[in-house]
Parts: structure tokens; C-alpha cells; sequence
């Protein structure tokens, strides 16, 4: 499967290097095309960096892994051109500047907000409530414990796919329902920052959803 990673931070990066070891192709996209292709390049030859709009030529999946505050993440959508028909994993989080709080919660969220930028696209929330440390490949597991990845969209087809990933990246897929949900996941993730920030919990931490 072809990726295209939105955004060369923690979380981007991160993925991107999941995503490889589990045998797909990589594209990481950046503002930055040089910055791209330098974190690339170690990850091996299914992995190559450029800018944002050529990152999403012919890609399969889109996952959008750029900064909420200060119409980063908006700016961003804007030069990917027609999504049209294409699966996008929405990773963000409505983060105020200090990621202390979030700027949107109880009647929209951050992925309702990107469906209505590209409403041709099938958006499926996931991986916003993992730390990006958690990403580093060899700790999604905590002892015999794989970290959940929630997971929420309208779309039944593009769910499973990106509950696979889920799957390939080392985590526990577990379908949190209808994209309207993503209120929740991201309240989740908001959670896990104030413990991991506010009352110093660190970021190497993950939710586990269990079952009997």
C-alpha cells in the first residue's frame, strides 16, 4: 500500500517509519521538501520525502499528521489539490498554541472539520490519542499489552483499512464508531496531556481498552 505521511514532526516521522517496517511504501510529505527527504532517507528504500502536494500523487491512504493551531493543518489540506475518493487518516488534535487545552470539543471536532474541507474524501479518525513516543518502533507494547488505537469514521470500507494499519503499526484496533466521535478521542488525547504534562505523567504512556 502506498502512504502518504502529511506533516515531518514526531507523529509523522514516527508513522512513516511504522508504516515502512510493515512493508508498505512510504511518501512523507513537508513544507520543508529537503527536511522530508532527510528523514527519509534512513528509513530505506520504500520510504522517499517531498513536498505536500506530490506526497498525495497516487497514494492510497493520506494521513494528516500536521499541527491544529494556527490554521496549520488548514493551510496544509489547501495544497493537497482533489482528494476525491481517497482514504485520509486524520491524526490531529484542535490544540490551543500550548497544547493545554482544546479549541474545539462539544459540537464539532478537529476530524468533522477536515471531512467539510475535503467532503469528496472518506476521513477516518485515528492515532491522535498515542503519544508520538509510543510511536517509536519496539514501545507500542507495555509487557504483553499492545497500546489501543481508537478509531472512528463513516465510512465501513476505509475503517477496515485503517484499522489494518492500526494493526500493522504495532497497536490494538478497537472501532470507536461514527466520525461524529472524534469529539471524544480528542478529548481523550487532551486527557492524556494534562496527566502526561500538567501532573507530569511522561509521554510514554498509552490507553488500553480491555475486554473479558
Amino acid at each position: 500500500m502506498k502512504i502518504a505521511v502529511i506533516g515531518s514532526g514526531n507523529v509523522g516521522s514516527n508513522l512513516a517509519n511504522l508504516f515502512v517496517l510493515a512493508n508498505h511504501q512510504v511518501v512523507l510529505g513537508s513544507r520543508d521538501a529537503n527536511k522530508a527527504k532527510e528523514i527519509a532517507e534512513p528509513l530505506g528504500e520504500n520510504a522517499q520525502g517531498t513536498t505536500y502536494a506530490e506526497a498525495v500523487v497516487g497514494a492510497d491512504v493520506i494521513v494528516i499528521a500536521t499541527p491544529w493551531a494556527n490554521n496549520v493543518t488548514q493551510d496544509v489540506i489547501g495544497e493537497l489539490g482533489d482528494l476525491s475518493g481517497k482514504i485520509v487518516i486524520d491524526c490531529t488534535n484542535p490544540l490551543a498554541p500550548d497544547y493545554m487545552s482544546n479549541t474545539l470539543g462539544h459540537t464539532t471536532s478537529s476530524a468533522e472539520e477536515i471531512a467539510k474541507m475535503i467532503p469528496g474524501a472518506k476521513v477516518v479518525k485515528a492515532f491522535n490519542t498515542i503519544f508520538a513516543e509510543v510511536m517509536t518502533p519496539g514501545k507500542q507494547t507495555f509487557g504483553e499489552n499492545k497500546g489501543t488505537g481508537f478509531y472512528c469514521g463513516d465510512y465501513p470500507e476505509a475503517k477496515e483499512v485503517v484499522a489494518q494499519l492500526i494493526q500493522d503499526a504495532g497497536f490494538e484496533p478497537v472501532d470507536a464508531g461514527v466520525l461524529k466521535n472524534a469529539r471524544y478521542l480528542e478529548a481523550m488525547a487532551q486527557l492524556n496531556i494534562q496527566i502526561a504534562y500538567g501532573l507530569g505523567g511522561g509521554t510514554d504512556v498509552a490507553f488500553r481498552y480491555m475486554r473479558r
